[in-house]
């Protein structure tokens, strides 16, 4: 058995997934690179190797059953034991629900869902044999956030995310913990592997729209994955920004509903093609009256603290 801890990474050939080998290689763990890519990930392990870390690349397709077991056998036959797998690999995907092909659908489900749910199956008896072990499933803030034109992949990553609470509670006993980390929008390979789908505004044009919001590299995730195994805490949203963002979309959806229909409505045309209105010049525009809200919601905070510090 390898005296290092091992971790399975799936998506392992770039952005978070890559990021997220090294940030655990670095550390002393034993990295199994999953991927489709063989060259990326035969290049990833060699960089690995050379800095002194062990790392294993299995190229694989998540998504097809035999190639899933083969990726768990190889784990155990090389190293005996699997200590934490991270199911990153995901695809975007873009259309409106009118118009995106079920097909597509289907396929995103599958990626996003049934393997990661099939390969949290395959790690489960080994993890029980050895006395414990950690799962990430690596969502999405979108599985609490209803974004337009995202739909689909934002119902894929609620699937997960429903599956992932599941999961935490029932295999408790067996000292496995089930955890997921919710990022933002990061500097990945995301976009490039968007799927799009039926009608409705891209990923890219609705950045490029918004050209203000600045993704977090892939290394603050691989970070925060890191730490979602060292603390085995249930969830993990990385900034303030998305915190709030979930949290509103929790506690006011009808408010989050209503802002969402005024934004889908000025900013993308009926064809699902971007509009001429300007968000940073709406955000601009709206800067003043957001300063004073803030001041006084500050001020108002500020005295309700203070009543409730000195009541009797």
């Amino acid at each position: 058995m390898h005296p290092a801890p091992v971790v399975i990474v799936t998506g392992a050939s770039g952005g978070i997934g890559e990021a997220t080998a090294r940030y655990f290689a670095a550390r002393g763990w034993a990295v199994v690179l999953a991927a489709r890519s063989a060259d990326k990930l035969a290049r990833i392990a060699s960089a690995i190797d050379a800095a002194g870390g062990t790392a294993l690349a299995v190229p694989v397709d998540v998504t097809v059953p035999e190639a899933r077991a083969r990726l768990v056998d190889s784990t155990i036959g090389t190293f005996g034991r699997i200590d934490a797998l991270v199911n990153n690999a995901g695809l975007g995907m873009s259309g409106t629900i009118a118009t995106m092909s079920l097909d597509d659908l289907d396929y995103v489900f599958r990626v996003n869902v049934l393997a990661p749910i099939a390969l949290m199956q395959a790690v489960v008896p080994q993890m029980r044999l050895q006395g414990g072990g950690v799962v990430v499933n690596v969502s999405s803030i979108s599985e609490a956030i209803p974004v337009p034109y995202m739909g689909g992949y934002g119902a894929s990553k609620a699937a997960l995310g429903y599956m992932n609470n599941a999961a935490a509670v029932e295999l408790h006993r067996d000292r496995i913990a089930v955890v997921k980390v919710l990022p933002g929008l990061t500097t990945s390979d995301f976009d490039s592997n968007l799927l799009e789908s039926g009608t409705g505004l891209s990923l890219e044009q609705l950045l490029a729209k918004a050209d203000f919001v600045r993704a977090m590299p892939s290394e603050r995730v691989a970070a925060a994955i890191w730490d979602a195994v060292r603390t085995r805490k249930h969830r993990r949203i990385l900034t303030l920004t998305d915190r709030l963002f979930v949290f509103f979309a929790r506690h006011t959806p009808g408010l989050i509903h209503a802002l969402l229909q005024v934004a889908a409505e000025r900013y993308v045309r009926p064809d699902g093609e971007p509009s001429d209105a300007s968000i940073v010049g709406d955000v601009n525009r709206a800067g003043l009256a957001l300063g004073a809200l803030l001041a006084f919601g500050a001020i108002l905070a500020s005295g309700l603290h203070r009543w409730l510090r000195e009541r009797p």
